[in-house]
C-alpha cells in the first residue's frame, strides 16, 4: 500500500504557547513525507500600531522559528504567512491557494454554532476538502510529538472507505496498531443467533492490502449504540493516540461534522483526524477567491 502523501502541510498558529504542539506536529509530518510546511497566522485586528505591539509579534514569531530550526526538523522548508481578517475565512483561503494536503489546527472549546470543532476547522472542512488534524488544547508545548502507536478509526458512515485509507496510511507511517471500530446504531444493528451484534465488515476488509499485516496489527471491533459514545469508549480503553473519523459536512447542510467527530473531539485527549469525502464538496468562500 502506498502512503497518502502529505507534501504540503498547513499549521495554524496564534502566536501563543498553545500553538507549539500544532507547529511541532506539522513539522513532524512534513519531515516524514519530505514535504513543506506553511505556518499561517491570521489576526482579525489591525497591524501592530505601537513599538511594543510590534516587538511582541516579532518575539512570538522568533520563538516559533526556533522550534522549526531545531533538530530534526531544520531541513523542512517552512513558509511563514501572516494574514489579516477573519481567521476561519483567511486560513481556509490559504489552504486552497497552497493546495494543502493536510491542515493542523489546535482544538477549540465548544461553540453553539459549530460544536466542538471550532470555526477554523469547520471552515476548512466545509470549503477546502482538506483533512484536518486537531491537536488537543492540553498538549504539552515542551514535549516532542510522539509517534502514533494506537490508532482508532470509526467506520460507521458512508465515508468509511476514505476514512479507512487515511487510517491505514498513518498506521503504515508509524507502524501503529490499528483498531477498526464499526458501530451500528441501536435501531440499525442486527443480532446473531447468540445475541451478538452482526454487521458487514467484508467491504472494509477488501480495502486492506495483504501487505498491511506486515507492518501493523489490525484489530476489528463491532459495537452497537451511539457512534460517538462507542468511539470514545474504545479510545479510552486502548489509550488511543489518534482517532480517525469521517466528516459528514456537505453543501447546503448546517455544516455538522457528525456525532462521531464531535464526540471524539469533545471527550478524548487524542489527536483527531477528520477526513472529508473524496468526492469533494468544496465551495468558494467568496466570489473573489477564484480571481
Amino acid at each position: 500500500m502506498s502512503r497518502i502523501p502529505l507534501r504540503r502541510v498547513v499549521s495554524a498558529v496564534d502566536l501563543s504557547d498553545r500553538s507549539v504542539p500544532t507547529l511541532k506536529r506539522g513539522l513532524q509530518l512534513a519531515h516524514l513525507h519530505g514535504g513543506e510546511l506553511f505556518v499561517v497566522h491570521v489576526t482579525n485586528g489591525g497591524l501592530a500600531s505601537t513599538e511594543s505591539d510590534t516587538r511582541r509579534v516579532t518575539d512570538a514569531f522568533a520563538a516559533l522559528q526556533r522550534v522549526s530550526d531545531a533538530e530534526p526538523y531544520q531541513t523542512v522548508p517552512v513558509r511563514w504567512i501572516v494574514l489579516h481578517g477573519d481567521p476561519a475565512i483567511e486560513l481556509a483561503r490559504s489552504i486552497r491557494r497552497t493546495n494543502a494536503d493536510l491542515a493542523v489546527v489546535g482544538g477549540a472549546f465548544p461553540r453553539p454554532s459549530t460544536g466542538v470543532v471550532g470555526t477554523v476547522a469547520h471552515a476548512i472542512l466545509r470549503t477546502t476538502g482538506s483533512p484536518v488534524l486537531v491537536i488537543p488544547r492540553a498538549a504539552d508545548a515542551d514535549a516532542s510529538p510522539t509517534p502514533y502507536r494506537e490508532i482508532l478509526v470509526g467506520v460507521a458512515s458512508e465515508l468509511s472507505t476514505d476514512t479507512l485509507r487515511y487510517a491505514l496510511s498513518f498506521a503504515q507511517e508509524f507502524e501503529s496498531r490499528l483498531t477498526i471500530l464499526n458501530v451500528e446504531r441501536l435501531n440499525q444493528a442486527h443480532e446473531g443467533a447468540n445475541g451478538s451484534v452482526t454487521t458487514d465488515l467484508s467491504r472494509f476488509r477488501a480495502e486492506i492490502p495483504n501487505s498491511a499485516y506486515d507492518w501493523t496489527l489490525i484489530d476489528e471491533r463491532v459495537a452497537s449504540g451511539e457512534p460517538a459514545q462507542e468511539l470514545v469508549k474504545a479510545a479510552r480503553e486502548r489509550d488511543t493516540d489518534l482517532v480517525v473519523v469521517g466528516s459528514t459536512a456537505a453543501p447546503g447542510s448546517d455544516g455538522g461534522l457528525g456525532s462521531v467527530a464531535l464526540g471524539a473531539l469533545a471527550l478524548t485527549d487524542a489527536n483527531v483526524l477528520i477526513v472529508p469525502p473524496s468526492s469533494g464538496f468544496a465551495r468558494e468562500i467568496d466570489a473573489t477567491l477564484a480571481a
